[in-house]
């Protein structure tokens, strides 16, 4: 009978259901059409994050401490609990003397326990960029620099003015940061050219130089860093007018002889009527010689000032090089401190340049150059030259000085006796050792720094220190080279033959390797800022899981390496870099005293 009923019920809700219209009233969906392409969204969203390598978020050194803490944790539970033993979440006053336990574990234990970067917080980057990367860049942006050539591609007008108006500043300053040792001794070759020019200038006190001469000299002094061609030359009129100038002092001599001389037939008055020369043939290179020593004043006055443009950018770096250094005596230990303090000393050789770059005699730019002596001088429109290429231009400008009748074609057999000139190349050499030997201190002294840095040993920082000067010692005998063959290749193209091809692959490959160096440093740096190099395996490079880091910090060992090795090299490394800057002020100096005599007793034409 039950069975009955529940089969006539179930009859009945089938009925009914029969009865129910579908097409009234269709059947609701599941999800709708937006509900679905999000979900579809979510889906693409989580494979291709499931595509990408985990982080560890929430990874910091001091966690990690805590965690070896806590597995050996009976080592230290006579002391304090994990977290204080190693800091966690805590600030470690670095004022007081208390020391913490040296927490080393192997790289093995690191990759399983503390995989992962820290990055750097606020105070970790900003600190080290106002305390002395900014003063830095600044220094870097006063270094003179070379005139870019300017674009001839088959692009477009505003396409080359826009590849020269990233080319002209970016290239230069690109090359300074990526062959240092050229551009610290092109720096100082400068101001040792000029210091030897106004030397001669003195010494002919008698004058024994001819007029031009001295006036080369000056020239050269003062535009020495403006490129030298085959076109470069004195102007016809200026060399007439040396010319006349010569012959006149050469009568006037005669004169002067015949005049007490008394045994003379004629009476000196008479004398001084036939043979003296027109009033036209007087004025006239009176005239052209006035120009020229008017274009040499203009350049004295036109001359950046030294105190403005350099003593206080200097004055400040000094300050915040003080602050720094305040800055890692006083928190003794802290690891943070002592590698910013390894990259401002490693960056301590821009101070050089820049100093050095801004102590020569010509401080103006090419376009007043020109301006000022295109009544005398032919410049044949070329720019200023690079710091790198100031010893082989110089050479030019020495034996254009030393011709008097400044010929066009002694450029030629120049360029010819110049790459035969062994004693020219070998200088070279050795200029370029010494310009390695500023910034391979300054290197040597930040890798020193960050390699007694617990851990101690070699870590991505003083790798990131060695790498640098590896290479600037290989580009900086490459641009030997380099100008070697062009030397070779100007000579050749002379007599009409083309550039050489092995000048060109070794452009290629120089090129390249300053990009790379200077991405070096500035990619160093930026990972440095970040907190890239915060990281397990960065403390030690090394293939060996067995290695062992520390986990701590402010631990016995980091506070006597501050002690011993931290302060003092960093003190010995401005030391030595303030030492060269005195010496490229010191040669300024004695520069600016011979040029303040301009123009000295009987220089002026008017007293010849």
């Amino acid at each position: 009978m039950a069975i009955e009923n529940q089969i006539n019920s179930t009859e009945r809700n089938s009925e009914s259901f029969e009865d129910f219209d579908t097409s009234e009233s269709p059947c609701p969906q599941a999800i709708s059409s937006d509900g679905y392409l999000a979900l579809m969204r979510a889906s693409v969203v989580t494979i291709v994050a499931s595509w990408l390598p985990l982080t560890n978020a929430t990874f910091s050194i001091k966690r990690c401490c805590t965690l070896a803490v806590r597995g050996d944790f009976q080592k230290y539970y006579n002391e304090s609990y994990p977290w204080q033993v190693c800091n966690f979440n805590q600030d470690i006053n670095f004022s007081d003397n208390v020391t913490y336990p040296s927490i080393m574990r192997s790289m093995s234990w690191a990759k399983e326990n503390c995989r992962g970067t820290q990055l750097s917080d606020l105070d970790q980057w900003l600190s080290p960029l106002c305390a002395y990367i900014s003063p830095y860049i600044g220094l870097l942006l006063i270094c003179p620099v070379g005139e870019v050539p300017k674009s001839k591609t088959q692009c477009p007008r505003w396409v080359n003015i826009l590849l020269d108006w990233i080319r002209d500043p970016l290239q230069e300053y690109m090359n300074i940061l990526g062959d240092p040792a050229s551009a610290t001794f092109g720096a100082f070759h400068e101001v040792w050219s000029d210091v030897q020019a106004m030397r001669k200038l003195s010494i002919d006190g008698n004058r024994k130089m001819s007029w031009l001469q001295r006036r080369a000299l000056w020239v050269s002094a003062l535009t020495g860093d403006v490129k030298f061609t085959e076109g470069t030359t004195w102007l016809p009129r200026v060399l007439e007018a040396a010319q006349l100038l010569e012959n006149q002092t050469l009568d006037n001599k005669v004169i002067e002889k015949d005049a007490k001389n008394p045994s003379h037939d004629i009476e000196p008055y008479e004398v001084d009527m036939e043979t003296a020369p027109s009033a036209t043939l007087i004025s006239r290179p009176l005239h052209v010689a006035s120009d020229l020593d008017k274009a040499i004043d203009i350049t004295l006055e036109a001359r950046a000032s030294f105190a403005g443009g350099v003593l206080i950018p200097v004055v400040l770096m000094l300050a915040v090089t003080a602050a720094t250094f305040y800055d890692a005596y006083s928190a003794l230990g802290d690891k943070d401190k002592a590698l910013a303090l390894a990259y401002c000393v490693w960056y301590s050789w821009i101070l050089i340049v820049s100093v050095g770059g801004n102590c020569f005699a010509t401080s103006i730019n090419s376009d007043l150059a020109r301006k000022a002596f295109a009544e005398a001088l032919d410049l044949n429109g070329q720019g200023s030259v690079a710091l790198r290429d100031r010893y082989v231009n110089s050479q030019s400008w020495e034996t254009w000085a030393e011709d008097a009748d400044g010929s066009r074609s002694k450029l030629k057999s120049h360029l010819k006796a110049m790459q035969s000139n062994w004693r020219i190349w070998l200088w070279f050499g050795l200029g370029q050792l010494l310009g390695f030997c500023s910034v391979a201190f300054a290197t040597a002294c930040g890798v020193a720094i960050a390699w007694t840095t617990p851990t101690v040993g070699l870590g991505c920082r003083s790798f990131n220190f060695i790498l640098y000067a590896c290479l600037a010692f290989l580009i900086a005998y490459l641009h030997v080279l380099r100008s070697w063959l062009r030397a070779r290749s100007q000579a050749n193209w002379q007599d009409g033959q083309k550039p050489s091809v092995l000048l060109k692959i070794v452009d290629v490959i120089y090129w390249f390797l300053v990009f790379v160096n200077s991405l070096v440093l500035v990619l160093g740096t930026l990972f440095h800022l970040v907190g890239v190099f915060r990281t397990c395996w960065c403390e030690r490079l090394t293939w060996s899981d067995s290695t062992l880091i520390e986990l701590n910090s402010k631990t016995s060992e980091a506070v006597d390496n501050a002690r011993k090795y931290w302060i003092s090299t960093s003190y010995v490394a401005f030391g030595f870099e303030w030492l060269l800057c005195l010496v490229a002020i010191a040669g300024r100096r004695y520069i600016v005293l011979k040029m303040e005599q301009w123009p000295e007793s009987g220089e002026e034409v008017q007293k010849d």
